[in-house]
């Protein structure tokens, strides 16, 4: 009689299971939605590149910006565009893609745009100031701040100019 007692009551506790509307609750270290700090992104695409699912994709808009696409439904959540991001501009949340059939809700777009370069006027994305000061220090030395806003071209010249001046330098010095 011990398992007709067992099922009785078992049937008479209603539907365990979750309802799509139920969260259930994320344990420490969850990897849920990726996050994209606009502030942080430089359009390097290393986050597209060391994707394997292709969940993370960049286009470009005629040299004006860059857009950055993530589709959730896409991602294994494995956390490599994470760990390889060079200035820290994605992170994990804990919460999961909300469960729904319109797909356009697990589609994220963000558009980082260009700005022109200080010298040239080419487009460029300069790197954030906190990305500087992590490798830097604070304040800030004034020759980084003077090449942040610049295309890498214009820093190569730059680079290159005080080069040749060091050693126009040190040429006459030895003259002298």
């Amino acid at each position: 009689m011990g398992i007709f007692s067992a099922l009785l009551h078992n049937l008479s506790r209603g539907a365990r299971t979750r309802r799509p509307a139920d969260v259930v609750p994320s344990p420490a270290g969850f990897r849920g939605l990726l996050q994209h700090d606009l502030a942080l992104c430089t359009g390097c695409q290393t986050c597209a590149y060391v994707c394997s699912p292709a969940a993370i994709t960049f286009t470009e808009e005629s040299g004006r910006a860059i857009t950055w696409r993530y589709f959730a439904e896409q991602c294994t959540f494995c956390g490599r565009c994470v760990t390889y991001c060079p200035t820290h501009a994605l992170q994990f949340t804990e919460t999961s893609p909300v469960v729904t059939q319109d797909r356009e809700q697990h589609r994220i777009a963000h558009t980082v745009a260009y700005q022109p370069c200080e010298r040239c006027g080419r487009p460029v994305i300069p790197l954030p100031e906190f990305y500087l000061r992590q490798q830097y220090g604070d304040p800030l030395p004034p020759e980084v701040l003077a090449l942040r806003g610049l295309c890498e071209s214009c820093r190569r010249r730059l680079a290159s100019e005080r080069l040749r001046r060091s050693f126009q330098g040190e040429n006459q010095r030895a003259a002298e």
